[in-house]
């Protein structure tokens, strides 16, 4: 397929590119330093520029038949909009260049569990969304323009990621919440992307994904 990946340099994007090129994927990036992706030579077409810059957005999308956004800016607390704005760039960049398929990385910890899910409750609700409230303010304000938008989205919420191996094996919950979601790698979330990028029965639901 013809792949678009936003946030390459992340460990869930840079993941993306590589498994999407071992099945001979065509796979187009935006990436404010191209030299960060050195690694994948001229196996990939980097297109240089930020997310919040439309035009550069537009070229990115050009062509492309799949769009994962793995846009991320860390553990970091201050304010931000490359959640929002990036995405709503990246939504109508695919709208003016009729690409419906979307797939965003969120992440579970966006919506807090149930209180009977006590463990996982207490540190979502006392600890992360207290820290980072400004950063989780933007990712939701995402997730409403993605699910406003008329493409065949996916909103695929992760569990705290790590730098771990590409399993291939992991539980996922859909438009519901999973219980025991603690981890996940970003290689697997970058396979979870790319091996539902043509599954029908996850368009339009918000998946997610845990070991």
């Amino acid at each position: 397929m013809r792949l678009a990946v936003f946030g390459p340099t992340g460990g869930t994007g840079r993941s993306a590119i590589a498994q999407a090129l071992t099945v001979g994927d065509k796979v187009t990036v935006l990436a404010r330093n191209p030299a960060a992706l050195a690694e994948f030579g001229d196996r990939i077409t980097v297109v240089a520029g930020d997310v919040l810059d439309p035009n550069a957005v537009a070229r990115t999308v050009e062509g492309a038949e799949v769009v994962i956004s793995a846009l991320g800016i860390g553990m970091h607390r201050h304010a931000t909009t490359v959640y929002s704005r990036g995405t709503a760039n990246v939504i109508a960049a695919m709208r003016a260049e009729g690409t419906s398929r979307l797939l965003v990385v969120s992440t579970s910890s966006l919506e807090i569990p149930p209180v009977r899910q006590f463990a996982e409750w207490a540190i979502a609700k006392w600890l992360l969304h207290r820290i980072l409230a400004k950063p989780y303010a933007d990712m939701a304000l995402m997730e409403r323009h993605v699910r406003a938008s008329p493409l065949d989205w996916t909103l695929v919420r992760a569990a705290r990621l790590t730098n771990g191996p590409l399993t291939g094996t992991y539980r996922t919950a859909t438009d519901g919440k999973l219980r025991g979601c603690w981890s996940i790698s970003r290689p697997d979330v970058a396979h979870y992307c790319l091996t539902h990028a043509a599954d029908a029965g996850a368009v339009r639901h918000t998946v997610e994904i845990a070991y």
